[in-house]
């Protein structure tokens, strides 16, 4: 351990990096700097005002540093934090950056972006006509939210074919834990640690303890990470008593921190599925389960970030020059004055905030993981998304359905046609004309009795076909669920 370390962090704690060292010999970059700056203004063609400039300046300082550190402005801010909250007024499609545009890497349930027939894979090239390639996925993301009630226009790229979705915007939920129980198996996904996935795992391991399930599929794929607080709860709720995570400051001014479990958790047997998009505060907890031997890893090596990040408020040039002449310190963020100072800078004297890496995290042995990931015990090739439908998502259908039924039975069913192919729309819980013709098709080709309508017969035809697209496009899920039915219960 570090000795020394005094600052306590009041900061949000996040699994998605930074670090910023003081430059060597700074005081002789002052005056190149400001030139630079006033030459920056002077010459650029469009003209720039004074903040633009510095924002300028301070997005290229920041994002040099590595692929997860950068300076957002009050807006871009507020839109990141939003993005780790459950709730707010959008589509409801996860993005990430590529190298065509922004990429949808997942389409939350029965949002704006799955109704309007949205896929993961899709690229968005624009927004409301204005492109987006080349733009971080933060940025385009704010272009994409706005007022729930008004409508935006993407045009994405699917297949090498542009096409154009306006989409009413809404207010959307974004629930990040979904979870069911199949036999003696229980299956969560975590999407992402947010600021309530903790409480949603919570009331999923609730009903899990209920029916008595001790097997778990904990499904991680594609999980970017989040809160290192919210993991951290979950793999209290899994793991027994000892280390679940250290984290380590490259600064002496903060402590180095190390998270427990407490151990007063039913024992479970936990597969855990995890790919290249693995990262961060989802690796913390697979490493954890991994570590602690209550559980194995099935997919594709992870991705491998063991830094973690901290958000830092930065003050305006004018509030920086202010408190600088009243104490004669140097300090550029609020999270320093407040600490050394007692100085709490107003809310009109911050620009806006830097996500930096601050340090390594290490799993309960001791292993750091950065730029190596987590390796499965058992190696399987990814899923595939017929008709882009994800089928670790997909419940078997429980009930018999027919024209009008609106439920999650009429999506689970609507998703196992599409991804058969014989549904055109996309899934959207309503049982309508378009769902009576798809079961119709499924009918006559499975010789049933073509009614139109789901009932026992066609309803237990459907889940075979469930578990044989699952065969044929999820080999990570069929592994666990095979592995796990190694262990008696």
């Amino acid at each position: 351990m570090k000795k020394n370390k005094v600052l306590i962090s009041l900061v949000l704690v996040i699994c998605f990096i930074f670090a910023v060292s003081p430059m060597a010999y700074a005081g002789e970059y002052g005056s190149y700097l400001e030139s630079m700056l006033d030459f920056m203004t002077e010459m650029y063609y469009e003209g720039l005002t004074d903040e633009e400039a510095l924002t300028a300046v301070l997005k290229g300082m920041f994002s040099q540093l590595d692929d997860y550190s950068t300076y957002y402005n009050k807006e871009e801010t507020q839109i990141y934090l939003n993005s780790l909250n459950n709730s707010y007024e959008g589509i409801g499609a996860v993005l990430e950056t590529h190298d065509d545009g922004i990429i949808i890497v997942d389409i939350f349930e029965d949002s704006p972006a799955e109704r309007s027939g949205l896929q993961v894979g899709d690229i968005i090239i624009a927004v409301d006509g204005r492109s987006v390639v080349g733009m971080d996925a933060t940025t385009a993301a704010a272009l994409i939210r706005g007022e729930a009630g008004t409508t935006v226009t993407l045009t994405i790229i699917r297949d090498g074919t542009e096409k154009d979705f306006s989409i009413v915007r809404e207010s959307i939920i974004n629930k990040t834990v979904n979870y069911r129980i199949e036999g003696n198996v229980g299956y969560i996904s975590i999407d992402s640690f947010d600021s309530g996935t903790s409480g949603e795992f919570d009331e999923a391991i609730g009903e899990l303890n209920k029916a008595g399930i001790k097997k778990i599929i904990l499904d991680l794929r594609g999980n970017p990470g989040g809160y290192v607080d919210e993991a951290v709860a979950v793999a209290r709720k899994l793991i027994p008593k000892g280390i679940i995570t250290k984290l380590d400051y490259k600064s002496e001014k903060y402590k180095d921190q190390v998270y427990y479990s407490y151990g007063n958790n039913p024992k479970y047997l936990i597969a855990v599925l995890v790919n290249e998009k693995t990262a961060s505060a989802s690796e913390i907890l697979a490493g954890a389960i991994e570590d602690s031997g209550v559980g194995f890893l099935i997919g594709q090596n992870t991705y491998g970030k063991g830094v973690f990040q901290s958000i830092f408020y930065i003050l305006t040039p004018e509030a920086y020059n202010k408190y600088n002449q009243l104490y004669g310190a140097k300090y550029v963020t609020d999270i320093e004055w407040k600490t050394y100072y007692g100085v709490y800078p107003k809310e009109d004297e911050i620009i806006g905030s830097v996500k930096l890496t601050t340090g390594y995290y290490f799993t309960p042995k001791g292993r750091s993981i950065n730029g190596i990931g987590l390796k499965p015990s058992l190696i399987e090739p990814n899923p595939t998304y017929p008709g882009g439908i994800d089928l670790s998502k997909i419940a078997p259908v429980k009930a018999n359905l027919e024209l009008n039924s609106y439920n999650n039975d009429v999506l689970n069913a609507e998703k196992i046609l599409k991804a058969a192919g014989f549904l055109d729309t996309a899934p959207d819980r309503l049982f309508d004309d378009k769902t009576v013709e798809a079961v119709k098709k499924y009918q006559a080709v499975n010789n049933l009795a073509e009614t139109g309508i789901i009932d026992t017969a066609t309803r237990d035809k459907l889940n075979q076909t469930l578990i044989e697209l699952r065969k044929d496009n999820d080999k990570q899920y069929v592994k666990a669920l095979e592995a796990l039915s190694l262990f008696s219960d």
